[in-house]
């Protein structure tokens, strides 16, 4: 361990400035390639709650030419996806979210979550019919999770489908009872569709799940 590494370590709390120097000399001193990109992940984790951007981009893009495994370019766009839905870039989103998927990840579990970004994305974008693809795509994955009903229910509002927006927000519900998301927009779908509860009654299932019904369930 160097002597900046000791002195860092001895002394409480870090400075921002400390703790940024403390993770490039980790980066730098990766002796595999493994290691070098857990620490590269750590670097843009501490980037991006900095709210140091561009920083956190830049170093993403390097890794992308600098690496031929694929796994590790399925994270890379992945994260930079993310960056750019949180930045209300959605175009440029989906691109690296797909770009991901081209790349066939191992993990049934990020295919899920880039399929139901990729369905998000579109429904920011107005295209419903296509986010309703993405999103039925995750749940065929995983049909426990409450993410992609939600986004699904997003899609079929957007087509008019009012019920089945509804069927698939009270899914979302059931799935997770904390997660008040899929319930406010089935709240909002409700107020603009009144009709539906009293035609329906299995909506109420939506409004006030039982939290034994999402026991089960995966976290998102």
């Amino acid at each position: 361990m160097s002597d900046f590494s000791k002195k860092t370590l001895e002394q409480a709390p870090l400075t921002t400035e400390d703790t940024e120097k403390l993770l490039l000399e980790r980066l730098r001193n990766s002796t595999t390639e493994d290691d070098h990109f857990r620490w590269l992940l750590f670097v843009v984790g501490y980037y991006r709650g900095m709210q140091r951007i561009d920083a956190a981009k830049g170093l993403l893009q390097g890794f992308l030419t600098e690496s031929d495994k694929s796994e590790y370019k399925v994270h890379c766009h992945l994260a930079l996806g993310q960056i750019a839905t949180d930045e209300q870039e959605f175009e440029p989103a989906v691109n690296h979210f797909n770009a991901a998927l081209a790349f066939k990840p191992a993990s049934q579990k990020v295919q899920y979550v880039l399929f139901n970004n990729v369905g998000y994305c579109l429904n920011m974008l107005g295209r419903y019919p296509e986010g309703e693809r993405q999103c039925r795509l995750a749940l065929e994955l995983d049909a426990r999770r409450p993410s992609a009903y939600r986004n699904l229910g997003v899609s079929l509002q957007g087509q008019g489908n009012a019920i089945g927006a509804a069927w698939v927000l009270v899914e979302a519900s059931k799935a997770d009872p904390s997660d008040n998301r899929a319930r406010a927009i089935l709240e909002k779908l409700i107020s603009l569709n009144p009709t539906l509860i009293g035609s329906h009654p299995w909506i109420m299932e939506g409004l006030d799940p039982s939290p034994a019904s999402g026991s089960d369930a995966l976290p998102i």
